[in-house]
């Protein structure tokens, strides 16, 4: 509820009463966690309930309201200033997850945290941005070729949303047609360098960043709630519907949907829900899913909803493969200067296998506890 923007009557009433109820320290740590700090500030100063809250946690939740301005006006400026150099050397990039939707979804720059700039640019244009990058002072990471910094700045380079520069068998998870996708992109503001996805495109590239990162943070489900309040208007979710069933995205979306429904209260219909799928889908997915209502999330075991999406044993097999054995260059990202092919391997191996071990006990504990609630 704390993830929307603007609140219903009821929902207003409902966080007034909480005010006197609430345990401070753990809602202000898990708002932070989960990137939803500057809502929750947000909110109570709109709704004049700001000195009700312990002045410890105001200052807390006000301090991370300013540095995500500040940093966002940073990152803001750093834009135009690319924006000038992209119109100098007749380049255009689209901008995707945060920098964008903080644009043309969010609007108060306050609201969002951020990190980084993400880019798509055509693979033809990638060495003229690189070099702008570094006439703007930006230098390359030694370990992520595709990534600059400057300060506590940073700007990666994707050649698609679908981030395959690292895991090339994600490619195989659906089948987006790129030239389509950068005939539909939109300037940003009055920019003729600067894009934006078009909104189905804009949908399907913030789930399945969701379904890459597990569905771990609260505010990516907002990202999606918020744009889907933004379009409302002129929101066609049959076009939504046909359009990822075309490139096999309905799953990826519905079960970001899904989600953002049961997670953040976001009211998507029953015939959308059923026109991506919702009826199909198998059991072990929905227990999967319910998984992450559990408070405590499933972590790796969201990547089995990865095995869903690859539609061939072989690639599935692939998929598996590179994520548990990723190639060198890719280790060296992962054990920074470790020489031994052979023993960074199996402490990966050994790695991931704890972690999924203790993910799944984790889960397992939680439905003891809890209970796995219905999807």
């Amino acid at each position: 509820m704390v993830a929307r923007q603007k609140l219903k009557g009821g929902d207003a009433s409902w966080l007034a009463r909480c005010v006197r109820e609430v345990d401070w320290l753990s809602l202000a740590e898990r708002a932070f966690q989960e990137g939803l700090a500057p809502f929750l500030y947000d909110h109570f100063r709109s709704m004049g309930l700001i000195e009700a809250v312990p002045p410890d946690t105001a200052t807390f939740l006000s301090r991370i309201y300013t540095e995500t301005f500040l940093v966002n006006r940073h990152l803001l400026e750093t834009l135009a200033d690319l924006d000038k150099a992209l119109i100098k050397r007749g380049l255009q990039v689209i901008l995707f997850k945060g920098m964008a939707i903080l644009q043309t979804v969010y609007r108060n720059p306050a609201l969002r945290p951020m990190e980084d700039i993400d880019l798509i640019v055509r693979q033809e244009q990638k060495a003229s941005l690189k070099e702008a990058l570094e006439e703007m002072g930006f230098v390359q990471k030694r370990l992520y070729p595709d990534g600059f910094s400057k300060g506590i700045l940073a700007i990666d380079i994707h050649r698609s949303f679908i981030s395959s520069e690292r895991i090339g068998s994600r490619e195989d998870i659906m089948d987006v047609q790129w030239d389509e996708v950068w005939k539909n992109a939109v300037p940003i503001g009055k920019s003729a360098s600067l894009l934006g996805l078009a909104f189905n495109d804009q949908m399907v590239a913030l789930s399945y960043h969701l379904l890459k990162h597990r569905y771990g943070r609260l505010i990516w489900l907002a990202d999606i709630s918020e744009t889907i309040e933004a379009y409302l208007p002129i929101l066609d979710w049959e076009g939504l519907t046909a359009y990822c069933r075309r490139i096999r995205a309905d799953r990826i979306v519905l079960y970001a949907l899904l989600m953002t429904q049961h997670l953040l209260g976001c009211e998507v219909s029953d015939k959308v829900l059923i026109g991506l799928g919702r009826d199909g889908l198998s059991a072990i997915e929905s227990h999967i899913l319910s998984l992450r209502l559990l408070p405590a999330s499933p972590g790796t075991v969201m990547d089995l909803l990865w095995l869903f999406q690859i539609r061939t044993t072989g690639k599935k097999i692939r998929f598996i493969k590179e994520n548990l054995f990723p190639r060198r260059e890719i280790m060296n990202q992962i054990f920074p200067g470790s020489s031994q092919r052979t023993g960074t391997s199996l402490m990966r191996l050994l790695l991931v296998v704890r972690q999924i071990l203790s993910d799944f006990l984790r889960s397992f504990k939680g439905i003891l506890k809890s209970g796995l609630p219905p999807l």
